[in-house]
């Protein structure tokens, strides 16, 4: 969110711890008795997008947004994003959002449910994101901000609707897992990759030791498709990328997996490539065990990028029926290359027929829209602990993609 003026009101943090103050007993005693009512049908998860919308329930959810955002308060600096301007670098914001906007339909009652209200908390960050460069320091400040308010969601979700699951520390683990991997595809859809890249480490480090032998393209695919919510994951998207060539010849073509937006944003296609240790350590030794590939992985979590990208690679090519000897700097460079014609070939919609071009999986529904911009990423793992990754140049496409079937 560009030029944010500080300086939140006092009157309004008054309010607000008032409010919290002499609401939180009755909050919580409101939607409990609305948990017990809903119970027998099993409408516990979504409890507030269910209830009847009369007064009492308006004000407890007026409330019970109050409290959270006293909270948020209390534990971040909300004050850059209390009043954004209109405008960025020229050009027009065209769904704006600040706090004071929150506050006041808050003061209006204007939020039936809750899920609204998260909406517009989840609008703020998506516009920081999309109209500041990454490396600024509001849009870092953006990051920390939507990660408490998850976190705070969060707990509160499992306080106020899930009250037969207090002291669960496996439903509370799960219920984390599922706010990180949601606050990972939220950013990614915005173009910013770090917070999945950091998920994607920390879910290759429970891996075993003896993995480190094993791994290898086709266990990345399915670790990165299992930290994606699979309504907006297409994995394997199946292309014609020639339809004069031959089949086995480059006719077809699978992009390894593509993200589907939501609403707004971006839609992203990964390529990913998995360099193997063992591939690097037979340069080194002929002879090694799961301590020395263990030892290796340390080594190349803090090695000098240019070192590394110099590496020497060896793989077994079903393509050549041989293996080759590349540097990992040619096996990232080829990625990039191999992304950019799947984008290519997606940006050009549906195609109905094997002698043409485009999109022919049949889990994906195509439409003609307003131009937007489909993103793409390198992802590059080498062993468990280094993840190297580069942004592809966008391409633009008039169509619109949806994942049908879930």
């Amino acid at each position: 969110m560009p030029g944010p003026q500080f300086g939140c009101p006092h009157f309004v943090v008054d309010k607000v711890i008032s409010e919290n103050s002499r609401c939180a007993k009755k909050i919580q005693r409101f939607w409990q008795d609305i948990i017990k009512k809903f119970k027998k049908e099993n409408l516990v998860s979504a409890v507030t997008d269910k209830i009847p919308v009369t007064k009492d329930t308006s004000n407890a959810i007026t409330n019970f947004c109050y409290s959270i955002l006293h909270e948020l308060e209390n534990k971040s600096n909300i004050k850059p994003f209390y009043k954004c301007t209109e405008k960025s670098d020229n050009k027009v914001i065209r769904n704006s959002m600040d706090f004071f906007t929150i506050f006041t339909k808050l003061d209006n009652e204007e939020y039936t449910n809750i899920n609204e209200f998260e909406i517009d908390m989840h609008l703020i960050f998506r516009n920081c994101y999309t109209h500041n460069d990454m490396d600024s320091k509001i849009y870092h400040l953006g990051e920390e901000l939507e990660s408490v308010f998850i976190k705070i969601i969060q707990n509160d979700d499992a306080n106020l609707f899930t009250e037969q699951n207090k002291g669960d520390l496996v439903f509370k683990n799960v219920v984390s897992d599922a706010f990180c991997a949601t606050l990972a595809y939220k950013n990614l859809v915005t173009g910013n990759i770090i917070p999945f890249i950091r998920n994607l480490k920390t879910s290759l480090l429970s891996r075993s030791q003896m993995s480190l032998c094993s791994t290898d393209e086709a266990v990345l695919q399915a670790i990165v498709e299992g930290l994606l919510p699979q309504k907006y994951c297409l994995p394997e998207l199946f292309l014609v990328m020639d339809g004069k060539k031959q089949k086995g010849s480059g006719r077809f073509g699978y992009s390894d997996i593509f993200v589907v937006k939501s609403t707004g944003d971006n839609n992203i296609s990964l390529e990913l490539k998995y360099v193997s240790l063992v591939g690097l350590i037979k340069k080194q030794k002929n002879e090694y065990g799961a301590n020395d590939l263990e030892d290796l992985d340390k080594t190349l979590e803090k090695e000098d990028e240019e070192l590394l990208l110099s590496r020497p690679y060896s793989f077994w090519s079903k393509e050549h029926n041989k293996i080759i000897q590349i540097t990992i700097s040619e096996m990232l460079v080829n990625g990039i290359n191999q992304l950019k014609s799947y984008m290519n070939v997606i940006a050009r919609g549906k195609t109905t027929d094997y002698s043409s071009s485009g999109i022919i999986d049949k889990r994906v529904k195509i439409t003609k829209s307003n131009p937007n911009k489909l993103k793409k990423f390198v992802i590059l793992v080498i062993g468990f602990r280094r993840i190297l990754w580069r942004p592809v140049e966008e391409v633009i496409s008039n169509y619109s993609y949806y994942k049908i079937g879930i």
